[in-house]
């Protein structure tokens, strides 16, 4: 009687409205994962260049803590704005495997990362990060069973040569060759663990809501990284203070909010809506963003060589993943 009082009270010219709207159409998962998958090289290309900026005041497991706890703060909010329910028979092995995940890919492979861009640079880390897609195209072949192309090997070998290039000193940048080697090695260890992480959960992701998941992933990481700075006093100090209103948040507060929420949530849903093969191939894309904003933004040196070296990578990640 409800809808039909509705129905009685509406305009006659407002009768067609519905059927209209049942013709629009529909967006399938794979374009959903695919625009999730591009959202998320934007919106974590503007994180790197803001993390890069707030890296140079606090330290690379404190900025890790500080993004996992506001990250964790705004989806728990979105969880209960939204009013999502936790999933219904959920085993403890899914729950387990989702935060084992977020230990490895969070809590490790981003402090990794953010080492590894403190001595890099925005650039040059935004190369080195292209051996993401080879990891992802690896980890996917044997634990999911995707398939493997063979302009994969000369892809892999096009990424290889582009981070050999990164590993170049340029004097300007005044960074000793042992620390360009260990900033290069972080930065590879990061993405190999970041592909395992994510390639690994991929099967659970795909049957629970990705606000869910993705706080049950980032939990993971910031109790890790809790306990870790409450057995180990140096890192305790720190990455306590990170949370105390400082110069430093003008950058790692709004780089955290894109970092750490939405160029998650945009990364997850893009793994859960696609196949892993393809939403790591649209997040490659990061690549040059990151190294054009860095040249421009942050005034790092951008040298033929490097530009190569970006173009370089980009092609040996298109063909990994096409």
């Amino acid at each position: 009687m409800a809808k039909a009082a509705r129905e009685l009270r509406a305009p006659r010219v407002s009768h067609s409205l519905p059927r209209k709207l049942m013709h629009l159409p529909v967006v399938s998962d794979a374009t959903l994962g695919a625009a999730s998958a591009l959202g998320t090289a934007l919106v974590w290309s503007i994180a790197t260049l803001l993390f890069k900026k707030s890296g140079e005041r606090l330290g690379a497991v404190a900025l890790n803590y500080f993004k996992n706890g506001v990250g964790l703060l705004l989806l728990a909010a979105t969880l209960v704005a939204t009013g999502a329910s936790l999933p219904a028979e959920t085993p403890a092995a899914d729950v387990l495997i989702l935060l084992a995940s977020g230990v490895v890919g969070i809590a490790i492979a981003d402090s990794l990362f953010f080492s590894s861009l403190n001595v890099l640079g925005a650039g040059r880390s935004a190369i080195i990060d292209c051996l993401y897609a080879p990891f992802v195209v690896g980890f996917s072949t044997v634990w999911l069973n995707e398939s493997l192309s063979w302009r994969s090997g000369l892809g892999g070998a096009l990424v290889i040569a582009a981070v050999a290039m990164t590993s170049t000193r340029v004097a300007s940048l005044d960074v000793p060759r042992r620390h360009l080697w260990l900033g290069v090695f972080y930065g590879a260890l990061a993405m190999a663990l970041t592909a395992a992480a994510i390639v690994g959960a991929k099967p659970v992701l795909e049957r629970y809501p990705v606000l869910w998941s993705t706080s049950v992933r980032l939990l993971g990481g910031f109790v890790a990284l809790t306990l870790y700075a409450l057995l180990h006093p140096p890192t305790r100090r720190v990455a306590f203070a990170a949370f105390v209103p400082q110069p430093a948040w003008r950058y790692a507060l709004p780089g955290a909010v894109a970092g750490a929420y939405l160029a998650i949530v945009l990364w997850v849903a893009g793994f859960k809506y696609t196949s892993a093969t393809t939403a790591a191939m649209l997040n490659q894309t990061s690549t040059v963003l990151v190294v054009v904003l860095a040249a421009v933004f942050l005034h790092e040196r951008l040298t033929p060589m490097h530009a190569g070296a970006a173009v370089l990578a980009f092609v040996g990640s298109a063909l990994i993943l096409g």
